[in-house]
């Protein structure tokens, strides 16, 4: 080759190639000028990546092994410009009868390598034809730097649009999860947006929703989505392996025998990604093959964190929604409850002539397991009863109004005291179960001559304070209800005189407790009634009341308070 050609060859070359910034144009011209100037079949331009440390194939002639885009590790940057000659040619490439490797270099920056076979002779390139293709080399690395870098800024331009749009996805996104408390609605939205903006069929997303403090150390996971994914696989074992993730596993068919790779397997999954919420695993997204075939980068790792757990917390909030619905829906038929209960009790509290009669009740939760009630017969007696059944809430309320449907219904039968008092008994014994007891205590007011026949059925015994300040305790009667069938009560007797007051109360005025946890006491009980024993029934039920309320200031009420207070004026 003259000097003459082989200059204005250069020139041509030059100008060609510095006429365009198409990068893969750039060197495909690089590659076929050089094999034809040179008489060479085969070759090869090799650009480098500096991220993975390793050449992958820009372009190709003559050579079947690579196509573009494969990749070869032939140990990172060249230690020199020189090139590289037979024996000194890496071996993947020797292998394919490569002979000759030059750098392609610009400044400090190592591009990559033109590789080329023997001649058509089976001659290496030396002398003239060597030194023409290093000047081609050389004066082409300026057009492949600049084509190179319009190549990363157009990438960057692509990756920047990417995540323009994947911000835009998490966008509009988030403001559909904030728009929507149906969980099938919102668990339709995250499968489409996988679908869509990754082109993934397959995938699982696990949840665990909120759970009470004291369970949060070991809360329970739920499938919410599993498409084309084997839910009979997905079992208490299989969940529980999801669980104790801390860190994302990608699909690694070299190593088979990890536990993380047979859970992949195991579930058809390429990626599988645990949602981390303050150090726990709260939730994971498993993600099948992609459509096009491609691998999970570092980017899709980036958008499936934010994605997933942006629907994490919104799935999360779904159940904490529907939990606030039922509390309100339970609230609201407490407060139906209440009202009927409500109306169990006497409305007013009828009187007998020659008595004052007052009531109190108040419960310590919507609905109360004290009972109370006056009532008052067609031949003018009073009826007064009281009880209080163990435990608080809905099954209290229901045994309490068991107990005033028995006594309504007893009344009626002309039955003594002791005789109704076993048949109420009776009843609440077979439709409780051995845990359940109620205490109570009633009797009958006979206005023509004062007389107050009673029964005890294990209740706090009504105190009866005397006009001259003598204490006595109503306490003749027999086991509480509900504990054995067919016991038997004994009936007591007084007479309450002028200025006697007899005080029926229930434990949750005696056990009352303060923030310190002290008890108001029966002591207490009694010390306020002989300060007041001379007022009006009303006046000594509200100050009994007001005395309670003094000594629990602070503490929240820890049972139900019932009392009623019946005076013969002086």
């Amino acid at each position: 080759m003259s000097d003459r050609y082989a200059l204005r060859a250069l020139y041509e070359t030059s100008q060609l190639l510095g006429s365009s910034l198409d990068l893969q144009f750039v060197l495909n011209n690089l590659l076929l000028i050089s094999m034809t100037k040179v008489f060479v079949t085969r070759g090869l331009v090799l650009t480098y990546d500096p991220i993975r440390g390793t050449h992958r194939v820009a372009t190709a002639k003559g050579l079947t092994a690579w196509t573009e885009g494969d990749e070869l590790d032939l140990g990172g940057p060249p230690a020199s410009s020189d090139e590289l000659c037979d024996d000194d040619v890496p071996a993947p490439l020797a292998e394919h009868r490569i002979a000759l490797l030059l750098p392609i270099q610009h400044h400090d920056r190592h591009i990559g390598y033109l590789a080329l076979g023997r001649k058509l002779d089976g001659q290496p390139c030396q002398g003239a034809e060597l030194e023409f293709v290093k000047s081609l080399v050389n004066i082409s690395s300026a057009a492949v730097q600049n084509s190179l870098i319009v190549s990363e800024l157009q990438q960057a331009n692509r990756d920047l649009d990417a995540k323009i749009q994947e911000l835009n996805t998490l966008f509009d996104l988030s403001q559909e999860f904030n728009a929507t408390r149906e969980r099938s609605r919102l668990v339709r939205l995250f499968s489409f947006a996988l679908m869509g903006q990754l082109l993934v069929q397959r995938h699982l997303f696990l949840v665990c929703p909120p759970q009470p403090e004291e369970e949060e150390d070991d809360p329970e996971m739920v499938v919410v989505i599993a498409q084309g994914v084997d839910e009979e696989r997905l079992g208490d074992e299989v969940i529980q392996e999801v669980r104790v993730l801390k860190s994302f596993v990608v699909r690694d068919d070299d190593a088979k025998d990890e536990p993380e790779q047979t859970l992949l397997r195991d579930l058809g999954l390429e990626l599988l990604i645990p949602l981390r919420v303050r150090g726990k695993t709260q939730g994971a997204l498993g993600l099948g093959r992609k459509m096009t075939g491609q691998r999970y980068e570092p980017d899709d790792l980036e958008f499936l964190f934010a994605l997933g757990n942006l629907a994490l917390t919104a799935v999360q909030n779904t159940y904490l929604v529907e939990e606030q619905i039922e509390k309100e829906r339970l609230a609201q038929e407490m407060r139906l409850a209440r009202s009927i209960q409500e109306r169990l009790l006497p409305q007013t509290v009828p009187t007998a002539p020659g008595l004052d009669v007052a009531a109190y009740t108040t419960p310590s939760r919507d609905i109360s397991g004290d009972y109370y009630d006056v009532l008052k017969l067609p031949d003018g007696r009073l009826v007064v009863a009281i009880a209080d059944v163990t435990g608080k809430g809905v099954p209290a309320s229901l045994l309490m109004a068991n107990v005033q449907a028995c006594l309504r219904f007893a009344l009626p039968l002309e039955l003594t005291l002791e005789d109704a008092t076993t048949r109420i008994n009776d009843v609440i014994h077979s439709n409780t179960g051995f845990d359940k007891f109620i205490t109570f205590f009633w009797g009958i007011y006979h206005p023509e001559s004062a007389r107050f026949s009673y029964v005890n059925a294990g209740h706090d015994p009504p105190m009866l304070i005397r006009a001259d300040g003598s204490l006595e305790r109503l306490e003749a009667g027999g086991l509480l209800l509900g504990v054995f069938a067919g016991s038997q009560y004994e009936r007591g007797e007084i007479t309450l005189d002028a200025g006697d007051v007899l005080t029926l109360y229930t434990d949750g005025v005696s056990e009352a407790m303060n923030p310190a946890s002290e008890e108001y006491t029966e002591e207490r009980l009694l010390t306020q009634l002989n300060a007041c024993h001379a007022a009006a029934a009303q006046t000594v039920a509200n100050r009994i009341v007001t005395d309670v309320r003094r000594h629990t200031a602070g503490a929240p009420q820890s049972d139900d308070i019932t009392l009623i207070v019946m005076k013969r004026p002086a």
